[in-house]
C-alpha cells in the first residue's frame, strides 16, 4: 500500500486515481505524519460499506430480540429537544 503526503496526491490526483480504477491499488494519504485518508478502488469501498450495513443490521435484529417497551417516535423526538433545551440552558 503506498503513502502519499496530500500535498503531492493533489498534483497527481489523475495518476492516483487510475492506478486505484487500474490497478487495484490504495493509497493512504498523511498529513503532519498521520494517515487522515485513503483512495481505494470501488469495489473496496463498497465491500466496507456492504460489512458495515451487516454489522448495523446484525446490531438491530440484536437489540429487537432483547424485547423491552416500544418508544413511539414522537416521544423519542419530544426527548431529545427536551435534553437539547436543558443543555442550552446549562
Amino acid at each position: 500500500m503506498a503513502q502519499i503526503g496530500v500535498t503531492q496526491a493533489r498534483d497527481q490526483l489523475g495518476q492516483l486515481v487510475n492506478r486505484a480504477e487500474y490497478g487495484g491499488e490504495r493509497v493512504v494519504l498523511p498529513r503532519d505524519g498521520r494517515a487522515v485518508a485513503a483512495l481505494v478502488p470501488i469495489d473496496v469501498l463498497r465491500e466496507v460499506e456492504a460489512a458495515e450495513d451487516a454489522a448495523d443490521l446484525k446490531a438491530a435484529k440484536a437489540v429487537t430480540a432483547e424485547g423491552g417497551p416500544n418508544v413511539a417516535h414522537t416521544q423519542i423526538l419530544a426527548d431529545l429537544a427536551a435534553d437539547e433545551a436543558a443543555r442550552a440552558r446549562a
